[in-house]
């Protein structure tokens, strides 16, 4: 009976919290919305009318998210049409359903979060205002990929170790990351690190198949006639360097002679390697800091990417971060996108991209404690500040 009731409590708990956390993502939601809610509804109509995603739309992911956009679509709620709220609401009824499915994709990592480590670090994530604005005002569907990837690696270090036989509990959860770039390709990288950790190289071989099998298999319906319209949206998306790690610490021959979204594969890749040592959940979790630090181009909705990670290491860093990314998107063009604090501060994206750079500066920091260890890294610091306060003893120091 004592466990009934304890099962009866946590439930109307959990209902409570996704409540809360749906309502805040509708209540920001209502301040409008950006391109990218609009290239959901192209996508949603060109899939109704049977014309390719790639050909003619501005899609630039693998279909499957396109696929759950009609999913939700069909899904009948008629009676709900003629409500004067739903009417009212910015991208009517549509972009509802498609909030309360994005706020599922967040409360499923919430709950993982939740039964992995705690509900405290569930609800850094899930009320976190970074996940609350992409989710209900962009209706960015990053966390959807995310949630994949986490899932599997979850499952790969419940059931895996080294010394397992390849079988179905080593393949599935390879086949979940493969879903999970098929959705949103923000881990495109992460088999190679998961690869490098393997010691067999069967294991090796198929940790890198796998996922990349599924994620080409999802375009299984636009082989191969589309094959040069998806090349195209995959590639020849990546034309301008914005990434704030590149301005800030690359020197301007950098820009001018090396392609930065090349560097940052490279840096990626690298980063993969020197991290080989690492438990495949603490990779996953530098991953999605790594991937936005480096990144040659950069928009402020990436900064949810790193959020789950946020919840884990929180610390005063990841509260600034969030606070920091809080304010810009009250003003940011393509977030809330106040119009009275724009004109306040006479906000353009000249200042959205100034605003990045400390956000970012203070995300490597963070990555750099995490990667090394609190203990070296409160070392080489100590010792970076010694240097330097001797260097600049011995500048100001005058023999008479």
């Amino acid at each position: 009976m004592k466990a009934i009731n304890e099962r009866k409590k946590l439930f109307w708990l959990f209902l409570a919290l996704f409540l809360t956390g749906f309502f805040l993502r509708i209540w920001v939601a209502q301040f409008g919305y950006n391109q990218d809610f609009v290239s959901w509804q192209n996508a949603l109509a060109l899939i109704q009318q049977n014309k390719s995603l790639f050909e003619t739309g501005d899609f630039t992911y693998a279909p499957i998210f396109a696929y759950v956009l009609s999913i939700l679509d069909s899904i009948p709620l008629s009676f709900l049409e003629n409500n004067s709220f739903v009417q009212d609401f910015p991208g009517s009824l549509f972009r509802i359903k498609l909030i309360v499915f994005l706020s599922l994709v967040d409360f499923s990592i919430f709950f993982a979060l939740y039964k992995k480590y705690s509900l405290k670090i569930g609800l850094l994530f899930f009320l976190n205002p970074i996940c609350i604005v992409i989710t209900g005002h962009h209706n960015q569907f990053n966390n959807f990929g995310i949630l994949l990837a986490f899932l599997a690696v979850l499952l790969y270090q419940k059931n895996q170790s080294q010394k397992d036989p390849i079988n179905f509990k080593f393949i599935f959860p390879l086949i979940i990351m493969g879903l999970s770039l098929a959705t949103k390709h923000i881990l495109i990288f992460f088999p190679l690190w998961w690869a490098f950790k393997e010691k067999k190289l069967i294991k090796k071989f198929l940790t890198l198949f796998v996922p990349y099998f599924v994620f080409v298999l999802s375009f299984w319906d636009y082989l191969p006639g589309d094959s040069e319209h998806i090349i195209e949206k995959f590639i020849g998306g990546w034309w301008h360097a914005t990434g704030p790690f590149w301005g800030m610490f690359a020197p301007k021959i950098v820009h001018m002679y090396f392609d930065l979204h090349t560097l940052f594969n490279l840096s990626i890749i690298g980063l993969g390697f020197l991290l080989v040592n690492k438990s495949l959940r603490e990779s996953f979790y530098l991953y999605l800091m790594a991937v936005v630090i480096f990144s040659s181009m950069m928009y402020p909705q990436y900064l949810v990417i790193p959020v789950l990670a946020m919840a884990i290491y929180w610390n005063w860093k990841f509260l600034t971060i969030t606070i920091l990314t809080s304010l810009l998107f009250l003003v940011d063009g393509d977030q809330m996108n106040i119009h009275f604090l724009q004109e306040l501060f006479n906000w353009d994206l000249r200042f959205t991209r100034i605003a990045l750079h400390p956000i970012i500066l203070i995300l490597l920091i963070a990555f750099v404690e995490i990667a090394i260890g609190p203990k070296k890294f409160n070392l080489y610091l100590k010792k970076s500040y010694t240097f330097l306060k001797d260097k600049i003893k011995s500048s100001l120091y005058f023999k008479f």
